[in-house]
């Protein structure tokens, strides 16, 4: 459904692939340290794979949104997705400044982004404020013309190679959602330290921990109104539940595929794997599972190019498809056996890396509770 947006999105698709199978295949997933990491994300910029969404008249190259889903899925048919971590999909904040941001925000950012100078990261989820957003503590104080920042975030993908962090903040903390403020803070800035959090899945990927002690930012690295952060998500969540879909359906995808092909070829008491009827039922229900889960998609991705897409759907998607993806890996591995186990083959790192769909971006119980209150109404 995405590539019937026109030649640039096609075109934009064989350039990603292109530079996955170089730059993650090729190093099976990891960097092996920060100049590489670097490199990786100025080759990005280059090519025009980053900041895709940014208006032609600020240097980018004005694709549609949705050129982010397009990175996603090449991201989840590579078995070298499931080390890489988030990485690419970062950059699914720049709508947040396209958006929000203000003329000197876009000017002095977007140059940086487009070149894969400033690597982004959305610092929003907090020790104790994961799926209930308004929880958080972190909190900016405002103080003459600055606001200084104190807290803890945590989980935040690409946290430590972030140039640009987006964090968000109380400067109301008697309210919830509402005392929300979202704030650019550079990386550089004093009072900011950030330390990687090791995962079970996305090895080669960068999960941090970033601590605010007095983080002083000038009023206008505010973004957008103060106290109206949580509603400016809507395009970046609606994004988000695309981008975590597909990503997973091209994952369980490319496992089926792999099992499929292993099935064929073990022997197992003077038979094929695959002369089993138990096997043929496990890799048909798979394929059924995956033609569903891709028309449902595909369905969303058209009502969101049309103009009338329903939220309610992004919550069935981000239930459904970490869901299925989670069965898909557990059949899969249990069909390589022993092999899927070992850390270092693709159906155990592919394995894992699914674990983390029905959690981050809204556990699927969050899900099914905004689903659930409509019942209520």
């Amino acid at each position: 459904m995405i590539d019937t947006l026109g030649e640039e999105i096609a075109l934009f698709r064989t350039t990603v692939k292109r530079f996955l199978q170089e730059e993650i295949v090729a190093r099976g997933g990891r960097f092996e340290d920060e100049q590489a990491l670097r490199a990786f994300w100025r080759k990005a910029g280059s090519l025009g794979i980053l900041g895709a969404a940014i208006p032609e008249e600020y240097g980018g190259p004005g694709l549609n949104r949705l050129s982010i889903v397009v990175i996603a899925e090449e991201l989840g048919l590579i078995p070298e997705g499931a080390i890489a971590g988030a990485c690419l999909t970062s950059d699914m904040a720049t709508s947040i400044l396209v958006d929000h941001g203000s003329e000197a925000q876009k000017r002095e950012w977007f140059p940086r982004i487009l070149s894969g100078e400033a690597v982004q990261a959305l610092a929003l989820t907090e020790p104790g404020a994961g799926s209930d957003a308004g929880a958080i503590k972190t909190t900016a104080r405002r103080e003459g013309d600055n606001y200084v920042i104190n807290g803890t975030k945590h989980f935040i993908s690409n946290g430590s190679t972030a140039d640009l962090i987006y964090v968000i903040a109380k400067t109301d903390s008697g309210a919830r959602t509402a005392g929300m403020t979202t704030f650019i803070v550079p990386a550089t800035t004093p009072g900011l330290t950030r330390r990687k959090q090791p995962t079970l899945g996305y090895r080669g990927g960068d999960t941090s921990e970033l601590f605010f002690d007095n983080v002083v930012v000038p009023a206008t690295n505010m973004l957008g109104e103060e106290g109206k952060a949580f509603g400016m998500f809507d395009t970046t969540i609606t994004l988000d539940r695309f981008h975590i879909s597909i990503r997973g359906w091209a994952a369980s995808k490319t496992a089926f595929e792999m099992t499929l092909a292993h099935a064929k070829e073990r022997q197992m008491f003077g038979k094929r794997l695959i002369d089993f009827q138990n096997t043929q039922f496990k890799l048909a229900q798979i394929e059924t599972e995956l033609a569903v889960s891709r028309a449902f998609i595909d369905r969303c991705i058209g009502d969101y190019i049309a103009g009338h897409y329903d939220p309610k759907h992004g919550a069935m998607l981000k239930i459904w498809l970490p869901e299925m993806e989670g069965r898909v890996m557990d059949t899969c591995l249990q069909l390589w056996g022993g092999t899927g186990w070992m850390d270092d083959h693709p159906i155990s790192q592919m394995y894992t890396a699914a674990r983390l769909q029905r959690i981050w971006a809204g556990a699927t119980e969050l899900h099914l509770s905004v689903l659930g209150r409509n019942y209520l109404k």
